[in-house]
């Protein structure tokens, strides 16, 4: 029926046994039952193909998509191809949902004559353990209101973050319009979020937290990867120009945004790679100079002035890229103010307290520039410091579980008692 449209929940599936039932059940638990769930196996090689076709058995709700492992991007489209609800979501296999997710983001859509609903999320370890967060996508405790192009411009300052699972959204976003996620590459949901809110009509955020997101070292990288710094840059590139298409009003924005996102991007690339002893292809290198040189000639062609903390990064940056291509980078930080080129000014700073002092600057009455790009270079990197920060607490508390672990069994065995192995 109309007032009960058929919402497509696709969840793609791959090496998550330990987690794949619980998050089924709480799709399954849905308080609005009129659901299609679309598991899509992505060739995993572990026993979560009988998992699904056990949950299929269950549940006729449930259909099950077998397929060769393509990665997260082909399970989606694939799961896209097959879906027939008037509505789309993505839940990820090792995360949980709220009961309510369906039929609070429906009601919302339908108060707030809204066709796109994004809402909060929190964070779950790897034993569903509830963990304390501050991911700035969740800094706001009242129903926000946004026309498309307001809530890109929160999606782009890393206000909105572009998960995939923090929104529901009509299925005709999706299908017939030549939308699909990109194959063979990370970051998937960065480069095509912007694509989703575009095309709404009006955009509404709900205070209220509907998705439990696991934090587990299977689904973060553990060291920074190149290739990974590319697939962000591609990410940053399709979002950019998707943007500048549909929005040619927002050109000389995307552009003072894009020098911001590059430069603390890069800048952590590179510090990242001189920590763990990693190098930088020249090639790379080489782009990463001409990317921000070209974006920075657009920037200074353009109505909105580069300001000056970004500046600096940027000119700290091209330095810091050149001698750590050569293979000369000592260090990635010069104080501000200082010859950046003087051998001795290299201080093993790091982009926080290099923001610091900017700030400490700004506040001194120098550099007056825009306050909110200001902020942008502290705050950029802070939901990717929070996810570390979570799984390091993890590490700590499974470490002192194991202590006491050890503990007990060193006494156990003082006392003639011993423990059977699994």
């Amino acid at each position: 029926m109309e007032h009960e449209p058929l919402v497509s929940i696709i969840i793609p599936v791959y090496k998550v046994e330990q987690f794949l039932d619980a998050c089924v059940a709480s799709v399954t638990a849905q308080t609005y039952r009129n659901l299609e769930i679309l598991l899509v196996d992505d060739g995993s090689p572990d026993s979560c193909p009988a998992m699904c076709d056990a949950w299929a058995a269950k549940d006729p709700r449930i259909r099950v998509i077998h397929k060769p492992n393509g990665g997260l991007s082909d399970a989606r489209n694939a799961g896209i191809k097959q879906a027939t609800g008037s509505y789309m979501y993505f839940a990820d296999s090792d995360d949980t949902v709220a009961p309510t997710l369906v039929e609070d983001c429906l009601a919302a859509m339908r108060e707030y004559d809204a066709d796109l609903v994004m809402f909060q999320f929190d964070t779950i370890s790897e034993n569903g353990k509830p963990l304390l967060s501050n991911y700035r996508h969740n800094d706001f405790d009242k129903v926000q209101i946004l026309t498309p192009v307001e809530a890109i411009k929160k999606q782009v300052k890393a206000e909105i973050d572009g998960y995939f699972w923090a929104f529901l959204a009509p299925a005709h976003t999706y299908q017939n319009t030549g939308f699909a996620f990109p194959v063979g590459r990370k970051i998937e949901d960065l480069s095509r979020i912007c694509n989703v809110i575009g095309e709404a009509t009006r955009v509404v955020r709900i205070p209220k937290v509907l998705y439990h997101y696991r934090m587990r070292e299977g689904s973060i990288t553990a060291s920074w990867d190149p290739k990974l710094t590319r697939d962000w840059t591609k990410a940053a590139d399709d979002r950019e120009a998707y943007i500048i298409e549909r929005f040619p009003e927002l050109k000389g924005f995307m552009t003072l945004q894009q020098l911001n996102f590059f430069a603390n991007l890069d800048y952590e690339t590179i510090r990242q790679s001189l920590i763990a002893g990693l190098k930088i292809d020249p090639e790379d290198a080489d782009a990463i100079r001409r990317h921000i040189e070209r974006l920075s000639k657009t920037a200074n062609e353009s109505d909105e002035p580069i300001p000056d903390t970004l500046r600096e990064l940027l000119g700290l940056l091209k330095l810091g890229v050149t001698k750590f291509a050569d293979n000369a980078a000592d260090a990635l930080a010069a104080t501000p103010g200082a010859d950046p080129t003087g051998p001795s000014m290299w201080l093993p700073l790091t982009k926080e307290q290099i923001a610091e002092r900017w700030a400490d600057t700004t506040r001194d009455g120098h550099n007056g520039t825009d306050n909110d790009n200001d902020m942008t270079l502290s705050e950029r990197f802070r939901d990717m410091r929070e996810d570390w920060r979570q799984l390091r607490i993890q590490h700590i508390e499974q470490a002192e579980e194991r202590k006491d672990e050890r503990k007990a069994e060193r006494l156990a065995a003082r006392n003639g008692v011993t423990f059977e192995q699994e």
